[in-house]
């Protein structure tokens, strides 16, 4: 899923209720997904691991294993590279090596996981909102997407694994003409962040390339936000929503409170 499989929408009134509800830009959780709900909870993207032979596929590594590898602690505030370690050196051949996650989209494993409960807490799962920020090139045609590479660049470099191969690859289903399109449309503004808007079905938000950044039903029975700077993901629900999402054994997540740091220094613990 992704974008292009979503139908694009210039009804950006339909997002005045988060720009009503946010804190100002980046002073904490409720700067990213809008006060107002019972509870809510941090999805932390997982960081990647393989063996330095490249013969297998990357493996989901969670933040909780990393933690406990290098003797830090756990807690709803934590940020990654607060709780990493010296990572074994490719150049040198050793291995296995871990790689950062994603920023500002979840896993596919996550996102299917999540996409299914929350379905199940909304009764409008077929109407649902999509922000995708603006800012990434290949939706515009204002960045080149072409990326070529060298048969001596290693595997996992071609193959775009998190902080190494950084450069977005093209959807192929992104044609100029879609693309065209889409500059024109209207903006949803927000506190430092515009989003172009879409509209689908909460099936549709599983496994995009990057984002949604920002999404909720029609019915504003939750809200999930992934910062387009941030390894993890905020939801705020219902409390039984919630409490789905920290049972469910494909997310890693903790509970959240809304006057939480989001900082690279909000980690007070691990630092």
């Amino acid at each position: 899923m992704g974008w292009v499989d979503v139908t694009a929408s210039d009804s950006v009134e339909a997002a005045d209720w988060i720009r009503d509800r946010l804190h100002g830009f980046a002073k904490d959780v409720g700067s990213i997904v809008p006060p107002g709900f019972e509870a809510y909870a941090r999805i932390f993207h997982p960081a990647w691991r393989r063996a330095f032979d490249l013969t297998s596929r990357p493996e989901e590594v969670r933040w909780s294993d990393i933690a406990a590898w290098n003797g830090k602690t756990v807690h709803p505030e934590m940020q990654f590279h607060s709780i990493g370690g010296p990572w074994q050196d490719l150049a040198q051949g050793q291995g296995p090596a871990i790689f950062e996650p994603h920023l500002g989209t979840l896993s596919p494993h996550q996102s299917s996981a999540i996409t299914s409960i929350l379905s199940r807490h909304t009764s409008t799962p077929d109407a649902c909102w999509f922000c995708l920020w603006e800012g990434y090139g290949y939706l515009t045609g204002a960045t080149a997407p072409l990326v070529v590479w060298h048969e001596s660049v290693p595997w996992w470099r071609r193959n775009g694994l998190p902080a190494i191969g950084l450069m977005r690859r093209a959807r192929p289903g992104a044609s100029r003409k879609r693309r065209d399109r889409l500059a024109g449309r209207k903006r949803v503004r927000l506190p430092g962040r515009d989003y172009l808007l879409f509209t689908g079905s909460v099936a549709q938000a599983r496994g995009w390339e990057d984002g949604p950044n920002l999404w909720w039903p029609d019915d504003r029975a939750w809200c999930v936000a992934s910062e387009i700077d941030f390894p993890y993901t905020y939801v705020g629900g219902a409390k039984g929503l919630i409490e789905g999402i920290l049972r469910d054994a494909e997310v890693e997540a903790l509970p959240a409170k809304l006057s939480d740091g989001i900082t690279m220094t909000s980690d007070a613990i691990n630092s």
